[in-house]
């Protein structure tokens, strides 16, 4: 099988300004996915010889992201940007990563720890999850000696929240068991900075030369109407979504925990909808009461991802769109129903100030209120280490991450902004750079700004669509099992071959991580031979044949190197002979490998 190679020419070069395919920009880690869905669709069509290339290409995502497993099973960020989602229907690059994930697993348990001595400075993470885990990861390959402060038993931070029927709980344990072991990194759980005598002064003064502080949003939002709480929230049979779905994970609810019983779940985002879908999984009728419409385009428009809506329509949960909670209704201190009046606007040129219709009001009573309407930093915690400026809020530089009030501590993750998993681990990257540099004393700003450009889709006559998503009927998925299918290897085959690979191949450079060429082929012009008759641009599929304008009126071609593909379209079509197809050896090579046979 080839080998991937990491470094060298197969880098992407250092540029101001670089030309990426959109879902490559739209990753808030850049992961390189036009070469790993390029090397996907190269995979042998014989199971037992395609696993060598498997991990291969699961060995070339853990090197940029130890979380890639888990990832496949709950991020799909770079569909959104998908060219192809216009034509025909974005590629499955979550299902892609999750077929990769689904064998990677197991070798992560096999994978041997990097071979790097630990030389340089101690430095402390404050949280262990997914960007406090990126962070560490990161300093310890660069030979850091990194300690994770943990203030519960057990790494991952708010992943746990996550339902099992999304993330089963081998994928998650395995890669985070794996990851701080094969990183080095030492690990104190049940340890709570700002509790007793462990401050973060006292790590500086044991010797931690930078800390990273990431340590979540352990505290739920409360219910408000207006700018007021909501009375009520703690009568009996309220709870909130972060607790509720705490307690699951732990196994601390059991199997039919609400048979009989009506659940209301209050708010319209993901973890909303995974509170919602699990009380349905307990066996409760769920009704779901969101500020939003259901109109996801709209300004307004309800946050949940569309499978998600989809998933608990199909379940049987009955949604509330536009419709805000004025009040909590109780009998003899237990909850008994809540007061809805119409929501008519949720945002105006403000932001966040929801508008009311009080003569539109409804009821929904139930047994059992879970408040989901997101969750906080520990601010008292945090003033109390001296990290909020005057107005309460964190002082921080968004570039760097770097605090305000200390130079040797950084901050990110949730407790900076609530966003998704890879948001959270693009911080922890961040955190790692800038706490490198500044223990080696360097500027914390230079080249750490770059413009991104993502490329349009290519021209083509035809586009093939997205495959169905398969997933169990809704009356057989009751339990926390995956109710979603995976690809099999053919699947995963077709549907990386669907990929339009809109980057430019010095983006990508899959041909020469795998020794398939020495280098990239490039496309020359002759000027000389060039009549200027624009077949080239007729022909060329990606732009890269242009044609440029002289002085003396002359017309000549030209070639975009940062959008051309080198596939020698352009040269064949050309009457002249002026396009010229240099460093190409991929016929030589097939020769040989035609005489191996």
């Amino acid at each position: 099988m080839w080998k991937i190679e990491c470094g060298g020419r197969t880098r992407v070069e250092q540029a101001v300004k670089q030309f990426l395919p959109p879902c490559q920009v739209q990753c808030p880690i850049n992961e390189d996915i036009q070469r790993t869905n390029v090397l996907i669709s190269m995979l042998p069509e014989d199971p037992g010889s395609a696993m060598e290339g498997v991990t291969q290409i699961g060995d070339y995502l853990y090197d940029k992201n130890p979380l890639f497993t888990v990832c496949g099973y709950v991020c799909g960020l770079c569909e959104l940007e998908c060219n192809y989602s216009s034509e025909g229907g974005a590629i499955r690059r979550r299902l892609l990563k999750r077929f990769i994930s689904d064998s990677y697993t197991y070798h992560l348990d096999e994978k041997e720890e990097f071979d790097k001595v630990k030389n340089k400075e101690n430095v402390a993470v404050i949280g262990g999850g997914p960007a406090g885990l990126m962070c560490a990861f990161d300093l310890s390959k660069r030979g850091y000696r990194v300690t994770v402060y943990e203030s519960t038993n057990r790494l991952g931070g708010a992943l746990w929240l996550i339902p099992q029927y999304r993330l089963p709980e081998k994928v998650l344990t395995s890669a985070l068991e794996n990851l701080v072991r094969i990183a080095g990194i030492d690990v104190k759980y049940n340890t709570k900075i700002g509790e007793g005598k462990l401050t973060l002064e006292k790590l500086k003064n044991e010797g931690f030369k930078a800390v990273f502080m990431c340590r979540g949003t352990p505290t739920p939002r409360v219910l408000t109407f207006g700018k007021e709480p909501l009375e009520g929230q703690d009568l009996s049979g309220v709870m909130f979504g972060h607790d509720f779905l705490y307690e699951v994970s732990h196994g601390n609810i059991k199997k039919d925990y609400f048979k009989g019983q009506k659940v209301v779940v209050i708010g319209g985002g993901n973890v909303a909808f995974d509170v919602a879908r699990t009380a349905r999984r307990l066996a409760a009728d769920v009704s779901l009461v969101c500020l939003e419409n259901e109109n996801k385009s709209h300004k307004d428009g309800i946050p949940a991802d569309h499978e998600e809506i989809k998933g608990a329509w199909e379940e049987g949960i009955q949604i509330h769109y536009s419709r805000g909670v004025k009040k909590i209704h109780g009998e003899s201190g237990i909850y008994k129903k809540i007061e809805c009046p119409k929501c008519t606007s949720v945002f105006d040129a403000a932001g966040f100030n929801p508008k009311f219709d009080l003569e539109d009001t409804m009821y929904v009573d139930g047994d059992v209120l879970i408040i989901t309407v997101g969750s906080g930093p520990d601010k008292l915690a945090l003033e109390k280490e001296g990290l909020l400026d005057e107005k309460g809020r964190l002082a921080f530089d968004p570039l760097t991450l770097q605090s305000k009030t200390k130079e040797w501590i950084f901050l990110g993750g949730d407790v900076k902004k609530i966003g998704f998993m890879v948001e959270a681990m693009r911080d922890g990257i961040y955190a790692g750079e800038s706490i490198e540099r500044y223990l080696r004393g360097l500027d914390l700003h230079e080249g750490r700004i770059r413009a991104f450009e993502a490329q349009e889709i290519p021209a083509s006559r035809h586009y093939k669509h997205e495959p169905d998503i398969v997933w169990i009927p809704p009356e057989k998925r009751m339990h926390f099992q995956l109710f979603e299918r995976g690809f099999t290897l053919k699947e995963a085959r077709e549907e990386a071959k669907r990929c339009l690979n809109c980057g430019p191949c010095i983006s990508c450079k899959a041909c020469v991580s795998i020794g398939l060429q020495d280098e990239l082929p490039t496309v020359t012009v002759h000027e000389d031979r060039c009549s200027g008759c624009g077949i080239c641009t007729s022909i060329c599929y990606y732009s890269s044949a242009q044609m440029k304008h002289y002085a003396d009126n002359k017309v000549k071609s030209m070639t975009d190197m940062f959008q051309c593909k080198a596939c020698g379209m352009c040269v064949v079509a050309c009457p002249t002979q002026a396009r010229e197809l240099i460093g190409c050896d991929l016929e030589s090579k097939y020769t040989v490998a035609v005489a191996a046979l």
